[in-house]
């Protein structure tokens, strides 16, 4: 009770604007990220992405996964996994629209460097093997060409601040990565 109280006071003393055209670049990106375990009750994972153009954001989620994740990499690869449907999506979207080209790939930027890794070559072993099969089209994805995973320092993970508690500082800073400005 008490977060929904202080969330109905912030709602009333903050205002957030979404601001485009902070960077000049036209591409289409996203990043997505997983707190692996994060929720205490149940030991499921948060994801989060977000796909931005022009500096500001055009599509986000923030989800509990559906299963329980038994690694940090199968926590983030499923977050690969729905971040790969967004591009999909936004792909679909932006080619009827004309803003781009049909076979254009699209990057996604992951703090995982294991799950960059599956998404390149699903190698079979004891560490892996348990991974549903229902994720692994993200590597068919890859090699369509459609969509590329790049590694992003945590530090300059715009996706944590939707799946996990941050600072106050990292918070700001995080929003304004966001294209969302405070006032």
């Amino acid at each position: 009770m008490a977060v929904k109280r202080i969330f109905r006071y912030l709602q009333g003393t903050l205002q957030m604007k979404l601001q485009f055209g902070a960077t000049p670049s036209k591409e289409v990106f996203g990043y997505c990220d997983a707190d692996w375990g994060g929720d205490l009750e149940d030991r499921r994972s948060t994801i989060g992405f977000v796909f931005m153009i022009g500096g500001g954001a055009i599509s986000w989620s923030s989800k509990r996964q559906p299963t329980i994740a038994l690694s940090t990499t199968e926590a983030e690869y499923t977050a690969n996994t729905q971040a790969t449907k967004e591009t999909i999506w936004i792909t679909k979207l932006m080619t009827d629209l004309g803003y781009m080209e049909e076979k254009k790939m699209m990057v996604i930027r992951c703090d995982n460097q294991g799950a960059i890794s599956l998404t390149k070559n699903l190698t079979h072993h004891a560490r892996t093997k348990h991974i549903d099969v229902q994720h692994h089209f993200v590597q068919e994805r890859v090699e369509n060409g459609e969509v590329q995973f790049e590694y992003c320092p945590t530090e300059h993970m715009v996706a944590d601040v939707l799946t996990k508690a941050v600072s106050k500082e990292r918070h700001h800073k995080l929003i304004n990565m966001f294209g969302l400005e405070i006032s």
